[in-house]
């Protein structure tokens, strides 16, 4: 994982400044990249970036509320209007396939790929729980708290140096050079003596674990605390000021204390507040709290920013 890009803040609706939710996680090296959420206008905001439709593997979606799926049909059929052949995971709650199938079959949308669809059960993800995993790459979901099954995400890469001891190495006989290379393929060495060298004792393997954690929409939740533990990226909504606490609860939404609440708890190493509610387009109130937070969060050693579309973030 190397970094996100953020293709939509803005919590129900669009605003002039902010798109509905999206967020694309993109890996090092590949320019591979998976969606979080797809809200109305996803693929025009993914437009504006380098990112390419090609390069999209898997899409993850967090609850069934418009601004986080409108976009999702859209988007996969014009994925196979540019003849892209390679297939697609789809994970997220029982029901979006029967959305997605109503969609195609009304506007007669053929899909030329297989897309594959990963349904995630309340009764399987009430708690932390593997949902994907595939070579070092590991994805973890639970259930949050909102109007209607919500769930969170956590992507979990673990990458594995192996580091050759060179001075055990030199002192056993073996000076630097070609072999060293293939004695770190094959783990194993003959010396000119006859000695024979094996790389549990000249290799030292170190793991290298980077988490990601995305979380729709929720209240303060436990579960989203337990799923974002040592997050080095904790993406939470913060759709309200503190001074909104009722109207947040009476959506199942979050303030901005709740988001900091979870960071802290899980002990993440960055949070980003998103999902910010369309009241604070034009107003300067969520950046002034925002303002008055970061420098405290700062001393407590919290990295805190707030999203904006397009804006990038490294992991």
């Amino acid at each position: 994982m190397d970094k996100v890009i953020f293709l939509g803040t803005s919590a129900g609706i669009p605003t002039p400044n902010r798109n509905v939710p999206a967020v694309a996680l993109i890996f090092e090296g590949t320019n591979e990249f998976w969606l979080f959420d797809c809200g109305e206008g996803t693929q025009r905001q993914l437009q504006k970036t380098s990112l390419k439709l090609s390069k999209l593997t898997n899409i993850f979606i967090s609850h069934l509320h418009g601004d986080h799926i409108f976009g999702l049909p859209g988007l996969l059929a014009t994925r196979g209007m540019l003849g892209i052949k390679s297939g697609i995971n789809i994970f997220g709650p029982v029901g979006l396939d029967n959305y997605l199938k109503s969609s195609f079959d009304y506007s007669h949308t053929y899909i030329p790929y297989s897309y594959c669809f990963h349904p995630i059960k309340k009764e399987e993800f009430a708690a932390e729980n593997l949902v994907w995993e595939k070579g070092d790459t590991a994805v973890y979901c639970a259930l949050l708290n909102h109007q209607i099954d919500s769930y969170g995400f956590a992507v979990i890469r673990t990458n594995i140096k192996r580091n050759i001891l060179v001075e055990k190495l030199v002192k056993a006989g073996l000076p630097p050079g070609p072999a060293y290379k293939k004695f770190k393929e094959d783990g194993i060495v003959k010396l000119a003596d006859g000695r024979v060298l094996t790389s549990e004792e000249f290799i030292m393997e170190s793991a290298n674990v980077k988490k990601f954690c995305y979380c729709g929409d929720t209240t303060l939740s436990l579960n989203t605390v337990s799923l974002s533990d040592g997050a080095d990226l904790l993406i939470h909504e913060a759709t309200f000021c503190a001074d909104k606490k009722e109207k947040a609860l009476e959506g199942y939404h979050s303030t901005v204390d709740d988001a900091l609440k979870v960071a802290k708890l899980a002990k993440v190493k960055k949070l980003v507040l998103t999902h910010i509610s369309p009241r604070y387009d034009n107003v300067t109130q969520q950046c002034l709290e925002y303002d008055g937070l970061k420098e405290k969060m700062i001393k407590e050693g919290l990295i805190v920013a707030l999203a904006e579309d397009f804006g990038e973030v490294k992991i």
